[in-house]
């Protein structure tokens, strides 16, 4: 009965630890936009054929267009701000037509610019830069697209908020 028990309990041990407890590979900030969008940057979509422009977790710019899509828009550059100063730009220069496919749905196709290394390079590889130990919604990011058949140069800006997770093991409590 003894053997019973202590067989149990060390399963049941083992069984709440694996539920509780995850391991995670490397350093990685997650970027969770505000999802707001002004007049003015409805207008910008509407011109350009542009259903939206949101930020993926995965510190990745998605665009969400209509099948009319031309080949006539251009992504410049990023810029980066903390509490409205200039941390970081991420020039470009692709065409958004040339960008990997990201998904498809009936008449709205999305693609995807990663941002990821040249996000780490800027924000660090570790917290401490920016001590972002806790979401932080000082963050904005604006987006530089070029008309290239007009050269007209249109900025769009995102607000976020920007979390760090550590390399490590992650221990949580369930709740019911």
């Amino acid at each position: 009965m003894k053997k019973v028990l202590i067989t149990l309990t060390i399963f049941f041990l083992i069984f709440f630890l694996n539920m509780c407890m995850k391991y995670i590979p490397e350093n990685y900030y997650i970027l969770v936009s505000d999802n707001q969008t002004s007049e003015e940057e409805k207008n910008i979509y509407k011109s350009l054929s542009l259903k939206s422009i949101r930020l993926s977790e995965e510190q990745s710019l998605l665009f969400e267009f209509y099948d009319d899509l031309k080949n006539d828009l251009d992504l410049i550059k990023v810029k980066i701000f903390y509490e409205h100063k200039i941390i970081g730009i991420i020039n470009i220069n692709k065409k958004i037509s040339s960008l990997e496919n990201s998904w498809k749905v009936d008449k709205i196709t999305s693609k995807e610019c990663k941002l990821k290394e040249d996000f780490s390079k800027i924000m660090g590889k570790d917290y401490k830069k920016y001590d972002i130990t806790y979401p932080n919604r000082n963050f904005e990011l604006i987006i530089y697209l070029k008309n290239l058949n007009t050269n007209e140069i249109f900025k769009i800006k995102k607000n976020f908020s920007l979390y760090f997770r550590k390399k490590g093991f992650e221990f949580f409590i369930l709740s019911a």
